[in-house]
Order: C-alpha cells, then sequence, then structure tokens
C-alpha cells in the first residue's frame, strides 16, 4: 500500500474521548500528506492543510513510523520531538484503504483523547508513481491522473506546489542551497509540472556542479514546453 500520498478530504467528524461531537460541517475540505520522512529518519512525515481558500498548514509536519498493519488499514505513530521539545508521539494517524486507494484517515491526537475522521472527497487520491519510472514518464501518469479532477483539487495541488516552491526560493536567497533543492523536488514531487520548480533547481544544481541531475531538471522542463505547459 503506497505511504506517498495527498488525500483530499470533503469533511471531517470529531471526536471525543470516544464520543462524536461534532460534524460533518457541510463542507470542510482539508488535505491530508503523508510522504517518505522529509528529515531523512525512518518513517514518514504527515501534515494537514486547510484547503477552504487559500491553501495553508493547519498541523505542522509531524514524522512517524508504522506500528501496525493488515492488508486495509495502516496505522502510524508519532516518534521522537520536533526543534521545541514537543512530543510527536502525542499523534497518530489511521489509514483505511479500499482496494488499494485510501478511504479516508484518523486523526489521533493521543494527549488529547481527540480523533478527527477526514472523510474522502468526491475525487480519487492522487498518488506518486514509482520512482522508478523516468522523469517523462512520470509526468505523463501525473498529468493522466490530474487532468480529469474537478478544478478544486488542482487548485489545491498547485497551491500546495507554489508554497513549497517559495519556500525554496527563501532557502536559496538566504544562501542554503542544499534546502532550496529539498524542497524544489518537494514542490515537484506533488505536482511534477511545475516548471518554476523545475527552472529554479537547473539554477541550483547548475551551482552546485550536478550536471546530471541538471539534465535531467532541462529534459522535463523541454518537455513540459513541447507539450504546451
Amino acid at each position: 500500500m503506497n505511504l506517498n500520498f495527498v488525500f483530499n478530504s470533503a469533511d471531517h467528524l470529531r471526536y471525543e474521548n470516544g464520543r462524536h461531537v461534532s460534524g460533518p460541517h457541510g463542507g470542510a475540505p482539508r488535505a491530508v500528506k503523508v510522504e517518505p520522512n522529509i528529515t531523512g529518519n525512518v518513517g514518514y512525515t504527515v501534515t494537514m492543510f486547510n484547503t477552504d481558500g487559500q491553501y495553508v498548514v493547519q498541523m505542522a509536519p509531524k514524522q512517524m513510523k508504522i506500528i501496525q498493519q493488515t492488508t486495509d488499514k495502516i496505522i502510524l505513530r508519532g516518534y521522537g520531538y520536533d526543534n521545541f521539545g514537543s512530543s510527536f508521539a502525542d499523534y497518530g494517524l489511521s489509514i483505511y484503504y479500499k482496494n488499494g486507494i485510501v478511504e479516508k484517515c484518523i486523526l489521533h491526537m493521543h494527549d488529547r483523547n481527540i480523533d478527527i475522521e477526514y472523510l474522502k472527497s468526491d475525487s480519487q487520491t492522487i498518488e506518486k508513481e514509482s520512482s522508478k519510472i523516468s522523469g517523462i514518464e512520470e509526468i505523463k501518469i501525473f498529468l493522466n491522473k490530474f487532468i480529469p479532477q474537478p478544478r478544486h483539487i488542482k487548485l489545491d495541488l498547485a497551491g500546495e506546489t507554489d508554497n513549497l516552491n517559495n519556500i525554496g526560493v527563501d532557502y536559496y536567497e538566504s544562501g542554503d542551497i542544499n534546502s532550496a533543492i529539498l524542497y524544489y523536488n518537494k514542490a515537484l514531487e506533488i505536482y511534477p509540472i511545475n516548471d518554476d520548480a523545475l527552472k529554479n533547481l537547473i539554477v541550483c544544481y547548475r551551482e552546485t556542479g550536478n550536471l546530471e541531475k541538471m539534465y535531467e531538471a532541462q529534459e522535463k522542463l523541454e518537455y513540459l514546453k513541447k507539450i504546451g505547459l
């Protein structure tokens, strides 16, 4: 089961001490992003976004690892501490699958005994394909899934990728090229057709002397120009 995805939720339910206290709200769009640990540690990173209007982070990234897995469910639990000393173990995430597709996610706030059940939107979750495919094939696969999606899903992804690219720009302007490269690549992981992120990567790879990666980014950018994106 894929643990590199963005799950778009149309609404959610809130439970306190196992009792349903609120929701659905008649429309409260959110997004749950699960990806390989962005710090390089074992496990995964879970981030929550409020997608009602402007795309903003609602829960900062939490590192988690698998503590239980079945054929249709994966349970993640936080571990370690953030930069302020808060325990990631206060958080967890249950991911439910149906026919290999994420059906719903439940965020657990263990320290408060609160669960937030995120309900699936009408559209399918857009998941990243295997990293073993070529860059251009990755773009083709993404477009085949992306084009049929409703407008709000497209806007959500575009907003998230622009935010990540802008963080990369801030790092680049501060002289931290390695962090800039990290965030440009994160922008492209969820939205491979982000031409601004590709252009920025080309500059960074040229400056760091990584010509192989620079040519790969250039090839993707040329392909996007070829197909009119």
